[in-house]
């Protein structure tokens, strides 16, 4: 999976889609955990999570640039797509309202929501015979043909780099 950008889940053995959404766990349980009060100390990018628009603003970037990673990593289809930007929408919404928003975006967890829906989908995608892999659409394999000079060696969209 690190030659190409997006990939459809259906021409990814098992193996390597387990592979890409470990990775993609990882950062998704990153991500929510990033602007959330622990144990310890909370640091200045958690106090400014806490600020009206400013906290919201962040998450909402965040989540967009999770949204970007996974659609770097696999096709989506627009059903999974429109999920996916619904989840971040209402994470927005909750955001927006002072103080109560910081603690509902946090039980939200956004990312780990669109993670779950990204695992649904692309597990339960059947694996194409060997025969079939080659024979994509002409659309989809221009829109890999584009984009593969600009992934290739960049290690962007690959899904499998840590950023």
């Amino acid at each position: 999976m690190d030659s190409h950008c997006a990939r459809d889940p259906r021409e990814v053995t098992v193996a390597d889609r387990k592979k890409a959404l470990r990775e993609l766990r990882k950062r998704a349980k990153h991500l929510d955990r990033k602007w959330s009060v622990g144990l310890r100390k909370p640091d200045g990018m958690t106090i400014l999570s806490i600020v009206p628009f400013v906290g919201s603003a962040m998450s909402t970037t965040l989540a967009v640039g999770y949204l970007r990673r996974i659609n770097g990593t696999f096709y989506l289809s627009e059903e999974v797509e429109n999920e996916m930007m619904n989840h971040i929408v209402k994470n927005t919404v909750m955001a927006a309202i002072p103080l109560v928003g910081w603690i509902l975006r946090r039980g939200y967890s956004v990312n780990k929501r669109n993670y779950k829906t990204l695992e649904k989908y692309v597990m339960s995608m059947p694996l194409r015979e060997p025969s079939q892999r080659r024979n994509t659409d002409s659309a989809r394999h221009r829109h890999t043909a584009s984009n593969s000079a600009l992934c290739q060696g960049s290690g962007i969209g690959s899904g499998l780099s840590s950023a």
